[in-house]
């Protein structure tokens, strides 16, 4: 069996070399600017959030003020024009060149009417009393 020996690159101090006070004043250099980086980028993301924090009850408002009494409105008057335009548009659709309709509704009612009829109560004694003779 053989040792196997690390792989280090070429002028790397090694865990048995102690490190110069140049490189560990290097090290503690790196270090801090990255601390002082990630403070940074707090107070930046903090910033923004109090930014929004700021912009966003204004824009609700804004939207409650503006925004949902438009579409209240909007609302109101689309039930309006649904309310007025449906019965010109099944008069024009009965009354159209293509016929058949008018017809048609004619004969489904009175297809209900007969039906309606016939659940009146004589008849369906009637009915009954010519069953029991059968």
């Amino acid at each position: 069996m053989t040792t196997r020996k690390p792989i280090t690159s070429p002028g790397a101090p090694t865990a048995d070399e102690p490190v110069s006070p140049a490189e560990k004043l290097e090290e503690d250099a790196l270090l801090a600017g990255l601390a002082a980086a990630g403070a940074l980028r707090g107070l930046e993301v903090a910033a923004v959030v109090l930014l929004g924090l700021l912009v966003c009850p204004p824009l609700a408002i804004l939207v409650v003020v503006v925004v949902v009494p438009l579409l209240v409105i909007a609302l109101v008057v689309a039930l309006f024009v649904a309310v007025l335009t449906v019965p010109y548009l099944l008069v024009q659709h009965l009354r159209s060149p293509h016929g058949g309709h008018a017809s048609l509704l004619a004969h489904r009612l009175r297809a209900a009417g007969r039906a309606v009829f016939d659940l009146a109560p004589h008849r369906i004694a009637a009915a009954a009393r010519k069953v029991d003779h059968s």
